[in-house]
């Protein structure tokens, strides 16, 4: 089965070297290891959410909202930073990877996890 594995930071953070960041090294040697084997089939980091554009389409037609600036919107406290599509037998084993990310990468940071429908 495969799961998204989504990471979510603080956008304070995103912007200054997170301790995952700091500890690169161990983090590239679990990421490297569970990607040798085939646990990871994909995955990016995302650029900072700043500029960002936002689309919807509430009539029909799409409207682009460019956000740039902070102002009086509403305002994420964090954003997706990055993200890692797992092939596993299942759930459990999806949140055994989760579980297994090294300490010095946790903090500031949040996972979730959800199951990928194929169709």
């Amino acid at each position: 089965m495969k799961y998204a594995m989504l990471i979510f930071e603080s956008n304070e953070e995103t912007e200054q070297p997170s301790q995952a960041e700091r500890e690169f090294a161990t983090l590239a040697r679990w990421w490297a290891n569970l990607k040798a084997e085939g646990t990871i089939v994909a995955s990016a980091r995302l650029a900072s959410t700043r500029p960002v554009t936002s689309v919807s389409w509430p009539n029909t037609q799409p409207i682009l909202t460019a956000m740039l600036t902070d102002g009086p919107y509403l305002e994420a406290k964090e954003s997706v930073a990055g993200f890692a599509l797992l092939d596993v037998p299942g759930y459990d084993e999806a949140m055994q990877i989760v579980a297994s990310l090294p300490p010095a990468a946790r903090s500031g940071m949040r996972i979730e996890v959800r199951r990928v429908v194929e169709r």
